[in-house]
């Protein structure tokens, strides 16, 4: 009877609630400690070199991030607090390579945009191709949080997966959207604490670029390639 008992209440559905709020609260909160340093410098040194500088950080804590999520919804017995680190040293050096060009880029390309001599068509063409490029990069990311490919492989198969994943795609530009709006309305912080949430949809959003990939591109479906 204790067995039984046991096991009912580490089944049930207050259980799995619990489990299903850490995995999300658990891992936002080591994203929000990682990217630390660039709340501090928004509020403290709004300049264009400490936001630039800062903002590195950001790209290793979301893929450490989606690592985390993703493991989380295969498998609720690992701890997601535990796998958000494993995530961060998997990736960290990977994501570093495609992350600063990115992030130098889009510094670049919103301090034109907001600059007063920037003529109303260049903000229109800087904004779409920063719009698509960061469409892009999130296919990217969450490849690279999945896999074990060459960072050139890597970002070729993001390409890729944006025409032959659409529902993945879909989603990101949804994400991207919400992102911004949250931005607008509210605040960065407010998108930061939000991170676990939209982390999870985009994990839950490329479930089918997971499946095309895993097909495709590995020798033994989940067994080569992936992390």
């Amino acid at each position: 009877m204790t067995a039984q008992t046991t096991r009912e209440f580490g089944s049930g559905p207050l259980h799995r609630l619990t489990q299903a709020v850490y995995g999300v609260l658990g891992p936002t909160a080591c994203f929000l400690v990682v990217c630390l340093p660039f709340a501090l410098a928004v509020v403290m040194a709004p300049g264009a070199v400490t936001i630039a500088l800062a903002g590195i950080l950001i790209g290793p804590a979301w893929t450490a991030l989606l690592y985390a999520t993703r493991v989380h919804l295969a498998d609720r017995d690992r701890g997601p607090v535990t796998s958000f680190w494993r995530g961060y040293a998997l990736n960290w050096r990977q994501t570093l390579l495609v992350w600063v060009p990115y992030w130098v880029l889009l510094i670049a390309a919103g301090a034109d945009v907001i600059s007063p001599s920037a003529s109303l068509a260049l903000r229109w063409v800087v904004g779409i191709v920063a719009a698509l490029s960061t469409i892009w990069f999130s296919a990217v990311l969450l490849i690279i949080s999945r896999y074990a490919f060459r960072t050139r492989d890597v970002l070729r198969l993001a390409g890729y997966a944006l025409v032959a994943a659409p529902r993945s795609t879909v989603t990101n530009v949804a994400l991207l959207v919400l992102a911004g709006a949250t931005i607008y309305l509210e605040s960065e912080f407010v998108l930061g604490l939000l991170a676990g949430l939209f982390a999870l949809f985009a994990v839950i959003g490329a479930k089918g670029m997971f499946e095309l990939l895993d097909a495709r591109f590995t020798t033994q479906g989940r067994q080569d390639g992936a992390r």
